[in-house]
């Protein structure tokens, strides 16, 4: 039996105007687009009703309050506050386009205004990371039901971690489950830096580790409006420069690319990409520490490009019954130049 939304809607399979209805087959529901033509009734199916599904699980989960997806390493999270205004006001003008050409957790990506930026760009070199974003935009509740499924326990991750050292096949639904057991299982999300477990009775990595396959639900939708790109920076610069383009890079650090993030960032690299940003159409926020703008302060100096310095604490700095310490972050940013009318 079908029933009827009362929904006027334009089909995405053909482009023609028609009604959305739910029927169900066999305990299954489905959804389907009715068109009525020169009298004639046509349907076009769209595909399963996963909405009963997404309430089960979010019954099994319970409501988490994770902001992030992945732990993956990166800072963006603690200083969105400091990052978001600025990247809103590099835009020229309403409806720029966003791209973060270092995606990581791809924080940003997932919570810069949409009502600056229209168009969003997540770009990583590190297919681990598109793959996993690629099945939350389009596969969420499967991928959430096989998560669903997984127990948090140190041995379960280091049978996901021997798969994935043995095994690069990541087109597929499991692939894309391992992938985000795997970085939310790991310390601080580095790559296999060994199974995260808390001592103190305020952290539970188990509650975590399930509040942020609940945040898969959560954000899935703000993710299908997100472009997912694996190129390289300099491809990336290239492609989507414009004067309507705000990039944000949190580039890896050079002395600990491969340890953070299992992928190679030169000192040469750094400085390829400083010399591109000095020479981009659109504008850009970067986010480094101290020591690596001394290496490119010649590249994007202090009387051409706004600077600024803040300390952070070392959130990423495993220690116990002692203060983390402080970094200095640099944020180097394009100056915007007043018109005078």
């Amino acid at each position: 039996m079908a029933v009827s939304t009362h929904v006027k809607v334009t089909c995405p399979k053909c482009g023609k105007s028609g009604y959305l209805t739910r029927v169900k087959v066999r305990n299954k529901y489905y959804m389907r687009v009715e068109h009525v033509e020169n009298g004639k009734r046509r349907v076009c199916y769209l595909g399963r009703d996963v909405s009963d599904l997404r309430q089960h699980l979010e019954r099994a989960l319970g409501v988490g309050n994770s902001r992030k997806i992945v732990g993956f390493p990166g800072g963006d999270y603690y200083i969105a506050d400091i990052l978001r205004p600025r990247l809103e006001t590099l835009c020229p003008q309403p409806k720029c386009t966003f791209v973060e050409v270092f995606g990581g957790s791809g924080y940003m990506s997932q919570t810069v205004s949409r009502a600056v930026f229209s168009n969003v760009i997540y770009n990583d070199i590190n297919d681990m990371l598109t793959t996993l974003y690629r099945y939350i935009k389009e596969h969420p509740e499967q991928l959430v039901a096989l998560l669903a499924l997984l127990p948090y326990s140190r041995a379960y991750y280091r049978i996901v971690r021997d798969l994935m050292r043995t095994d690069r096949d990541f087109g597929s639904l499991v692939g894309a489950a391992l992938i985000f057991y795997f970085y939310n299982t790991s310390f601080l999300g580095k790559a296999g830096k060994g199974f995260a477990y808390a001592t103190h009775p305020s952290h539970n990595h188990a509650t975590s580790f399930r509040s942020r396959t609940w945040a898969i639900l959560k954000y899935a939708e703000t993710w299908r409006d997100v472009t997912i790109e694996q190129l390289d920076f300099r491809e990336v610069l290239k492609k989507y420069d414009g004067p309507k383009t705000v990039f944000y890079l949190d580039p890896p650090y050079p002395n600990r690319a491969e340890e953070y993030y299992g992928v190679k960032f030169t000192a040469d690299d750094l400085r390829d990409m400083a010399t591109m940003l000095a020479q981009v159409r659109g504008r850009f926020l970067l986010k480094i520490d101290e020591e690596m703008y001394d290496m490119i302060r010649d590249v994007l100096s202090e009387d051409k490009y706004d600077v600024e310095v803040h300390e952070r604490v070392l959130n990423m700095r495993r220690v116990k019954n002692r203060e983390k310490g402080v970094w200095k972050l640099v944020l180097v940013t394009s100056r915007l130049v007043s018109v005078t009318p």
